[in-house]
């Protein structure tokens, strides 16, 4: 989770606690750090990781026949027959599907599924989400490819309703370990015959999503974030949720609007739960942010999920 790293200027809070006091030949009273153990970045990580498994929904059906899978939350995913290659060659008999589906902030924060999306000039901008989708298949543990692509078909009140401007993306992990979404020249519909629903032809496994970009006005400025001594880019994230968008999640990836109210959501682990801590601001210029290790607070996957879910 390296997010901190892209375009803020980290600012590493020296935030101690006094444990005892005597002063040196110089008159200050020096100050002895509160013992703490940050986690480890492979304990921070693996901990979205479990929280994103925890969201897997799993399927078997036979190559040939293809199969039409309804989800959890009741998005249909179409796969045709004799659609699946392994290293070139046509796959028949069972295949495992693996399904993931993100809809709220309250998810995307713990599985770090966020949406940041690059535009048609490579630039950043933040993205409201009709839906987050992971969909993978196997066969005896190998990865499967798609021949022939998929359909997807998503129900618009999961995320509030129908949003003009939707469209496709597909998401790539990049160097810093974020996840940015891609828009895409794809086949995309809005069907409102049987309830609004978003429609789309997805041509390979992996990241898809639903989404429009947030028309940010100007002027716009960095923030800057403190945090607590002994975490950093590796053991920790910070977030930006917007204030009235349930479906939307940023890292901090560059400028945001003056004036724009937000959540600021630090996260790391702590002993197999996260801790964080929220802030809402209203952006200012040069808007600063400093987290104490104090005004953090630990929850399990849960109760985070619907702590971030509840905010406004």
């Amino acid at each position: 989770m390296k997010n901190l790293r892209i375009t803020f200027t980290l600012l590493v809070a020296t935030l101690f606690l006094i444990t005892s006091c005597s002063k040196d030949d110089d008159g200050f009273e020096p100050i002895e750090e509160n013992p703490f153990t940050p986690p480890t970045a492979a304990a921070f990580k693996g901990l979205q990781d479990e929280a994103f498994n925890n969201l897997k929904q799993n399927a078997t059906f036979n190559a040939e026949d293809g199969i039409t899978f309804e989800s959890e939350a009741g998005v249909t995913l179409a796969i045709w027959a004799n659609c699946l290659t392994l290293n070139g060659d046509p796959v028949t008999g069972e295949v495992d599907l693996e399904y993931v589906e993100v809809f709220d902030r309250g998810n995307m924060l713990t599985t770090n599924a966020t949406t940041v999306g690059k535009d048609q000039s490579d630039e950043m901008g933040q993205l409201i989400s009709g839906g987050e989708f992971h969909i993978k298949a196997y066969q005896n543990g190998e990865e499967l490819t798609l021949d022939c692509g998929m359909m997807i078909s998503v129900p618009a009140d999961l995320t509030g309703g129908e949003v003009p401007g939707m469209g496709p993306f597909v998401g790539e992990i990049d160097e810093d370990d974020n996840l940015v979404w891609l828009p895409q020249n794809t086949e995309f519909w809005i069907d409102q015959q049987n309830g609004t629903s978003y429609n789309a032809f997805v041509e390979n496994f992996g990241w898809f999503n639903c989404d429009v970009f947030i028309a940010d006005p100007d002027p716009k400025t960095e923030i800057q974030i403190a945090v607590p001594q002994g975490f950093d880019n590796n053991n920790a994230s910070v977030y930006l949720a917007r204030v009235g968008e349930s479906s939307s999640l940023a890292f901090l990836y560059g400028e945001f609007p003056i004036g724009l109210e937000a959540h600021i959501i630090f996260l790391s682990e702590h002993e197999g739960d996260f801790r964080y801590a929220i802030q809402t601001i209203t952006v200012e210029n040069g808007q600063q942010v400093t987290f104490t290790l104090e005004e953090t607070a630990i929850a399990t996957v849960e109760e985070l999920t619907q702590i971030i879910n509840n905010l406004p």
